[in-house]
């Protein structure tokens, strides 16, 4: 799980300037407004692929594999099935809405336009294969395989990526090779978890309606974290495209590129706690528990604040290297996302309180209204403020949900304010830290 973060942020470091350099501000910022819009397809699993892998494992462990084969091929048509709707009403919506008017795009021509939306939707379908392949891998105990594979996907596209735009080819024939890419990785993908798992296998002999039946409720819930997700990082873009232009986009979008390496840090922190606070729960060690959501919260205010300090001083400077001077920093805007580092590592980290022992639905549905929230407050504020009141969004959104987040989390273990703000002013050390996240045991 840590490996992702790490991935996504290299990822993110390189592209930005081979981008910037090759293909400029403006063709940059319409190729991120264009990526932005299938990535919704993601949620047309409905929270079922994740909600799967958890039903499969446990039947696994129970000894009942026809049991799992029957979640796994009813999860596959389940997606197959929502996929297809949604890709219609997509194709629907790109062959008769002026999006290329809507969207203020004009490097790309009309019907470009229309097939890299297109390419990127069924490219986005393909990634929903992947997901559920996923959960066939961790159902067995071999988790950390598949995703090493997934992330082995991931590095080669990014490569063919760069070297594509590199090479002058233009946004049509990068997502076309990124599709084919795509396709055969997933191809591959099935064939190693056959080999792992030869029981596992595709069709809709085993699928049954009462079994998505049964896992409709938690994947519903599980499902806003995603959304929510989405309409953080794609969402803004798209708000910033209307209202700004893709230029304020592709600024936007590089400037909070460079702020959420300090997010990838608290991704990092939550995936490395939660099956430690899960076996906490288990065991009903409730002194366990606290201490890990301490440490966790600790951990993460402190390296927040690290990466604030730091990237206050010498954000400027990374930046205009970074961009080779293509992209002006709006400085404004900069240093609103700084504060909003702080105030998503309350929450954010916290959060894994509710996820671990599986009542998070009040967290998810304050998450993906605040998110939808932000966007529409972003509306109103960018006229008035530019880049800075998708910022200032942001952290209004962040404190919100901090005061939520934190307090249902501090109810659920029973832990008392006073007790856990202390904890948070002490500097974390070494030893303890990783005694608490159980890297010494």
């Amino acid at each position: 799980m840590a490996l992702f973060p790490v991935v996504t942020a290299i990822m993110q470091i390189v592209s930005v300037p081979v981008f910037l350099h090759f293909w400029g501000v403006k063709l940059y910022g319409e190729w991120l407004i264009l990526s932005a819009i299938p990535t919704y397809l993601i949620l047309s699993d409905m929270g079922f692929g994740s909600v799967a892998g958890n039903d499969m494992t446990m039947r696994v462990a129970a000894g009942d594999r026809d049991g799992a084969l029957e979640t796994f091929q009813s999860t596959w048509a389940l997606i197959l099935m929502t996929s297809a709707l949604v890709e219609i009403s997509i194709l629907g919506a790109i062959w008769f809405l002026p999006l290329t008017r809507w969207l203020n795009l004009s490097s790309l021509g009309a019907p470009e336009v229309r097939l890299i939306l297109i390419l990127f939707s069924a490219y986005v379908l393909f990634v929903l294969q992947t997901d559920l392949l996923t959960s066939g891998f961790r159902c067995e105990g071999n988790f950390a395989y598949g995703m090493l594979i997934k992330n082995v996907i991931r590095i080669a596209e990014f490569m063919l990526t760069m070297g594509l735009v590199a090479h002058g080819a233009n946004p049509l024939r990068v997502v076309a090779v990124l599709l084919a890419a795509r396709i055969v990785g997933t191809f591959l993908m099935s064939q190693l978890m056959r080999r792992k798992s030869p029981w596992l296998r595709y069709g809709f002999h085993c699928a049954r309606f009462a079994s998505i039946r049964r896992l409709t409720s938690p994947a519903i819930a599980f499902m806003a974290f995603p959304a929510g997700s989405a309409l953080s990082v794609q969402g803004m873009v798209v708000v910033t495209g209307i209202v700004l232009g893709p230029v304020a986009v592709a600024t936007f979008s590089t400037m909070r590129t460079l702020t959420r390496f300090g997010f990838q840090i608290m991704e990092a922190i939550k995936n490395s706690v939660w099956p430690e606070l899960s076996a906490a729960y288990g065991a009903q060690n409730w002194d366990l528990a606290r201490r890990l959501h301490r440490t966790a919260c600790q951990a993460a205010l402190w390296l927040s604040l690290a990466a604030v300090v730091f990237l206050f001083v010498a954000g400027d400077h990374i930046f205009r290297f970074w961009t080779h001077g293509r992209v002006v920093m709006d400085v404004g805007a900069f240093r609103w996302l700084l504060l909003g580092i702080v105030a998503n590592s309350f929450w954010y980290t916290s959060s894994v309180v509710t996820i671990a022992s599986n009542t998070h639905e009040r967290v998810a549905a304050l998450y993906l209204a605040g998110t939808a929230g932000s966007l529409i407050l972003a509306r109103y504020l960018m006229p008035h403020f530019g880049i800075s009141g998708a910022a200032m969004s942001l952290l209004v959104i962040d404190i919100v949900l901090g005061w939520y987040v934190v307090r249902m989390s501090l109810a659920r273990l029973e832990d008392r304010v006073t007790d856990f703000g202390a904890a948070l002013l002490r500097f974390p050390g070494e030893v303890s830290l990783r005694r608490s996240l159980g890297f010494d045991r």
